[in-house]
Parts: C-alpha cells; sequence; structure tokens
C-alpha cells in the first residue's frame, strides 16, 4: 500500500508536496501518519474501487490516473480524523517493525 500511496505523493506539485512532507515529519499525532494518508485516500475513492472491484493491478493503474487530482487538504484532514478515531487501538494495529513517516531522533542517534 505504502508503494501504491507514494506514488500519488510524487504528482503533488512542490507546495503540496512539501505540505505533505511537514505534515509526516511532525509525527504530531503519529509516526505513522503515512499509513493514514493513504488509507484516506482510498476511502476518498472507495465507492469507485469497491463499485469497480478492482484488482491490485487495476487499483494500481487507477491511483497512478489519480496525478494532479487530489486534493491534499481534505485528505489530510481525513488522515487526522482516522488517526484520532483509531486512538492507541489503531497504533497497537500497526505491526511492529512497520518504518515510520521519519525514523525518530534517537532512533538515528542509537548504534552510532
Amino acid at each position: 500500500m505504502l508503494k501504491c500511496c507514494c506514488t500519488c505523493f510524487r504528482e503533488f506539485d512542490y507546495d503540496k508536496t512539501m505540505r505533505l512532507w511537514e505534515v509526516l515529519w511532525t509525527h504530531y499525532l503519529s509516526e505513522h501518519m503515512h499509513l493514514y494518508v493513504c488509507v484516506a485516500i482510498l476511502k476518498q475513492y472507495r465507492h469507485k474501487i469497491i463499485g469497480e472491484n478492482m484488482d491490485f493491478d487495476t487499483l494500481l493503474k487507477f491511483i497512478n490516473e489519480l496525478s494532479g487530482h487530489i486534493d491534499l487538504d481534505p485528505i489530510i484532514r481525513d488522515a487526522e480524523a482516522l488517526c484520532i478515531c483509531a486512538g492507541e487501538h489503531g497504533e497497537a494495529s500497526i505491526p511492529p517493525g512497520t518504518p515510520p513517516s521519519l525514523p525518530v531522533e534517537n532512533e538515528k542517534c542509537s548504534g552510532g
């Protein structure tokens, strides 16, 4: 899923890309905010995805075709809401070892 959404991220203009990275790097609500952004994008298009019963390859093609058509502000708001609604239970559902949006500072310093 991350590869799928990273494909979308590269399609934003410079200002939107910088805003998205800022949201992801702050770890304000979660160090896994990138996952919530991915879910928010899929949630926004869920009716089309489910309605057309898309397989994985079709879904990737569809996501690639969203280039320049994703309104970032509602996606960020929805991702934040999803993160808040998921709360601790949502964080607990993320498999151990899932990389964060950006490594936490003390993780980068350990071992060196």
